[in-house]
């Protein structure tokens, strides 16, 4: 027979192995090892053989030291946690040490394998704590200068094995400093949560709301492995200062790649302006997704880092945002002519799949770009142009059911091979130019173009049944200079009071219809009304 009893009076107290000293000297408290287990083999009422122990290892340290992070970890690291779930909490409570007083932390623990006898030495032997510091399956760094030029950085790996953290900081740090640091713990645990997920977010609005009076750039690295049949890793890296703001990840589901450029001030809107050009874009997003299926995740992952990166940005005074001497100085028809955004490059791109093993050529896949570039040139303010590009476009293949709602289940039976294939090729864009010469406008002109293009071929028991390609396109081109002038033959008899609000309400009309439209015959009016399709085009859809 075979007996198991338990053995509850066995609690080794674990040693551990002095590492780099952290902020506290006193031990961490560490939770009892598991009860080890007597196996006992023979027949029922024989003699019963020599009793042999399964002990779990005692968990091992790098440091003695005794404080918040040290407990954390020690909680974390139960079995029940997964892997990525290790790192919950321990990034805010690394920031908030800060506010402690602490400047350094090192600290890791690690779980050797079980062991079979009782060693009360084997635990210090060949373990090396320290040295998961940075080599990590899923490890998070953070990185954050001051405008003193101090460098605080914060590391966290973890592996099957254990879990370290550390943070250093290279200077005297203000009591300015210690609180813009300390307000992004919440904002850094977040970004790491996004991450940890089984369906990975990026979250980094709260990082992107680092003061930027104290604080000069703050960088993040994340790494996750995604534990499978076949392993993956999940990377996020970001970096944000006075000039630029860069993400870019690459997951399971695709990759996505976002830059903004801060350093233009001259040319960026209000609040307002600026919040009405973003939604204009992620509209265009979601009408890009909608009509090539693009993944909703992934999808999801672009709007949130774009918005996140065109937040926080200095907004310029009201009208001009720079000296009165100034040759870049923009007025109020100069900005109705720009979206109010920092100028920036977007790409997404899903991981391409082949679900049509009878057809290799076929494959399924989602690639989407969006940008937008703006000029300011000239000698003086009475001599300058300027120029804003907007641009997007999409290539999106994909299969679909013959029978709506009906999963398509593709294999390489001909029975199987009922279906359609899709192929979207789309573009759109938006010029702005305006020009000055001697203090008088002598250009301003919009031009906005818009194609699409639908491939559909229809296949029932594995044969072509229809083969239809659609192109549409659209252009409108016009000429402002005569709408954007000082005078108006509609404005004669006019109050001063009643010129500004018809003026007012003009340009703010212009705002709208610069911002670009991807389908145009779906979500404005002026198309509608002004749009000039181009020999052999069609009304869109």
């Amino acid at each position: 027979m075979i007996s198991v009893s338990p053995i509850p009076s066995w609690n080794p107290t674990p040693s551990r192995v002095q590492g780099a000293a952290a902020s506290r000297a006193d031990a961490p408290a560490v939770p009892s090892s598991t009860p080890s287990t007597i196996v006992a083999f023979g027949a029922e009422g024989g003699e019963q053989p020599a009793i042999s122990y399964l002990l779990p290892s005692p968990k091992v340290w790098e440091s003695p030291s005794h404080d918040a992070v040290s407990e954390l970890m020690a909680k974390n690291f139960a079995p029940y946690y997964s892997y990525g779930g290790r790192f919950g909490g321990l990034g805010a409570a690394m920031l908030d040490q800060l506010k402690g007083g602490v400047r350094n932390i090192s600290q890791a623990l690690q779980q050797p394998p079980p062991r079979t006898q009782p060693g009360p030495y084997a635990e210090a032997a060949g373990i090396a704590p320290a040295s998961l510091h940075g080599n990590g399956e899923d490890k998070v760094s953070l990185s954050i200068t001051t405008k003193s030029g101090v460098e605080v950085k914060l590391s966290l790996d973890s592996q099957d094995d254990g879990l370290a953290v550390r943070m250093t900081t290279s200077g005297e740090l203000s009591d300015a400093e210690v609180k813009a640091l300390g307000d992004l713990s919440v904002a850094f645990q977040e970004a790491i949560d996004g991450m940890a997920q089984g369906t990975p977010k990026v979250k980094l609005a709260g990082l992107m709301q680092f003061d930027q009076e104290v604080l000069t750039s703050v960088n993040l690295h994340a790494e996750v492995l995604v534990r499978g049949e076949q392993k993956s890793t999940q990377t996020l890296d970001f970096q944000a200062d006075s000039t630029q703001r860069k993400v870019s990840f690459t997951g399971v589901a695709g990759s996505l790649d976002v830059k903004v450029d801060a350093s233009q001030l001259h040319a960026l809107g209000s609040k307002e302006r600026q919040a009405k050009a973003l939604a204009n874009y992620t509209k265009q997003i979601d009408q890009a997704a909608s009509r090539g299926h693009g993944d909703a995740g992934l999808m999801a992952m672009f709007k949130d880092t774009l918005t996140a990166l065109h937040s926080n940005v200095p907004v310029p005074p009201a009208n001009t945002g720079l000296p009165e001497d100034s040759k870049w100085r923009l007025v109020a028809e100069d900005r109705a002519m720009l979206t109010g955004l920092s100028d920036f490059s977007a790409s997404v791109s899903q991981t391409v799949k082949f679900s049509n093993p009878m057809r290799a050529s076929e494959r399924d896949g989602f690639h989407y770009e969006l940008s937008q570039k703006t000029s300011v040139s000239g000698t003086s303010h009475d001599d300058r142009s300027l120029r804003q590009q907007q641009q997007s476009k999409l290539s999106a293949s994909f299969h679909q059911s013959l029978v709506p709602g009906v999963p398509l289940r593709l294999t390489d039976m001909v029975e199987s091979q009922n279906y359609t294939y899709h192929q979207i090729e789309d573009t759109a864009s938006s010029d702005a130019q305006m020009a000055y010469k001697d203090g008088k406008l002598v250009k301003a002109s919009l031009r906005q173009e818009a194609s699409q293009s639908t491939h559909i071929m229809k296949y029932v028991l594995a044969k072509v049944e229809s083969d239809v390609t659609t192109p549409t396109s659209h252009t409108l081109m016009r000429d402002l200079v005569a709408e954007l002038g000082p005078y108006k033959t509609g404005e004669l008899g006019m109050t001063p009071e009643k010129k500004a609000e018809q003026r007012q309400q003009l340009l703010q009309t212009l705002g709208d219809e610069v911002l670009l439209q991807s389908y145009p015959g779906q979500t404005i009016s002026l198309w509608q009304a002004d749009v000039l399709p181009e020999e052999g085009g069609a009304a869109a859809a």
